[in-house]
């Protein structure tokens, strides 16, 4: 009779243990996807972080020979002097923003209207050589790169100079800005339409960030 009981006890057994049998599987899919968050995170973080050094890259002065270019002359050429000297320059070719000019009438006419020669000035024409072609109103910008004040005003001044009344004329500024490495790379990247399996990142142009920073505003 006892051993009858306990064979019969054998299989009740079995079946509590059957019970848990799916806790390995559970935690193994539970690490599974952690795991794949983490790398799709991890994906997405270099994707954005490659797109960002490229950018980077492309840009014709480092940060440092930026700061360095604007500290050294922001005290004489605040934001309503380049307006000033701006204006009478492209008066002095008679040309408007998207008139092609030669830079070095560009930079012989505005030396006449600046207080004194430009500090590292060297740096200056290592960005103009090489964003192209030469309109006057992307020389200007090339210009702001030495004018001090803060961000805000300084692009105020420029949209002043060169009469961004109309879109294609804020577009073009902004792309100028863009291609002396006055907008932060990092503004410049978005999301890109594939999301799986990590997300990717694209390169907003000059249109994409006006309607951005349009959308932002509420205009």
């Amino acid at each position: 009779r006892c051993a009858r009981s306990l064979s019969t006890a054998a299989p009740e057994a079995a079946k509590e243990d059957d019970g848990y049998a799916w806790v390995p599987y559970a935690v193994l899919a539970a690490i599974g996807g952690l795991g794949f968050w983490f790398w799709r995170a991890s994906t997405a973080h270099g994707n954005r972080s490659a797109l960002i050094d490229l950018i980077e890259d492309e840009q014709p002065l480092s940060g440092d020979e930026r700061d360095l270019l604007r500290d050294a002359n922001a005290t004489f050429l605040q934001p309503e002097r380049l307006e000033n000297v701006a204006r009478s320059t492209l008066s002095s070719l008679r040309a408007d923003a998207r008139t092609e000019v030669d830079y070095v009438d560009f930079c012989r006419v505005c030396d006449r209207y600046l207080d004194r020669q430009l500090e590292h000035g060297h740096l200056v024409d290592r960005c103009a050589l090489q964003v192209k072609p030469h309109e006057a109103g992307l020389l200007v910008v090339v210009l702001s790169l030495c004018a001090g004040g803060d961000a805000v005003e300084r692009a105020a001044a420029l949209g002043r100079i060169l009469e961004c009344e109309d879109r294609d004329r804020l577009d073009a500024l902004v792309g100028w800005l863009v291609a002396t490495g006055q907008i932060r790379p990092s503004k410049q990247v978005a999301e890109g339409s594939s999301s799986f399996p990590a997300q990717t990142y694209e390169r907003r142009d000059a249109h994409g960030l006006v309607e951005e920073a349009l959308a932002e505003t509420g205009v």
